[in-house]
This record gives C-alpha cells, structure tokens and sequence, in this order.
C-alpha cells in the first residue's frame, strides 16, 4: 500500500537528542531518527503494523525508515522525519542562500517496503559514497 500527496515535515526531537547522547552511530539514534511519524488515520490507510519498513520518496530523493503513529495530530497528510541522514535523503537541498537545506514542506510519498533493511547512519552514507 503506498500513500501520495503527503507533506513531510523534519525538525529535532527530545528523544533524538538523548539518543545521540551516547552517539551518532547508536541503535538507540536509529530507533530515535530513522523513523516517519504519520497521522493515525493516513497510518490506517497505509496498512502496516508500527515498525514496519517504508519507503519514503521526493523529489529529492528517497530513504527507507521505520514507520510509527505520531503522538500529535490530528494532521492528515503530514508525515515527519527528525532530521540527521536519513531525513537528508528526501529534504530540498536547496538553502535559497541561507545555508540551511529546506526542512519543512516538501511533496513526498510513502509506501510500505516489507522485507527492507533500515540501514544504520554509517551504512546510510557509505551508500552515498557508492553512488
């Protein structure tokens, strides 16, 4: 099952921010960031059990997370992802001039990718230097 005409949204969280406490390449940073919240109703539609693997797609780019309920809402049609590599994946590069890739607001969709592998941050960018 997949969902289009989403809106992804990344920003830090807490508990992001205690995970990378004990550092970047923990499994408590994956739990805590390679993650997309949705909507429980979009949840619904997208037919999955919470920790299932997604594919997360933009114009920018695509990455494969761990799905999860958002604890806020009702938002319909947002999904969220904290930023570090894995958000960087799928956010507009673009900084229009002030440094800061834009973070909030791209189109996106999300489909459920059973069977995938989230990848950890070091195997995460070492793709990229592949590519």
């Amino acid at each position: 099952m997949s969902l289009n005409d989403l809106r992804l949204i990344t920003c830090r969280t807490i508990n992001q921010g205690i995970a990378l406490e004990g550092g970047k390449t923990t499994k408590e940073n994956v739990r805590a960031a390679a993650i997309c919240a949705f909507d429980k109703d979009d949840f619904k539609k997208l037919g999955c059990l919470v920790g299932t693997p997604v594919k997360v797609t933009t114009d920018f780019g695509e990455v494969t997370v761990y799905s999860t309920i958002s604890d806020e809402g009702p938002h319909p049609g947002i999904i969220f992802i904290p930023m570090g590599p894995w958000a960087n994946q799928v956010v507009n590069p673009d900084s229009q001039s002030c440094g800061t890739p834009t973070y909030k607001g791209m189109k996106a969709q999300a489909e459920v990718a059973e069977g995938a592998k989230v990848l950890d941050a070091l195997a995460l960018i070492k793709t990229l230097k592949e590519a």
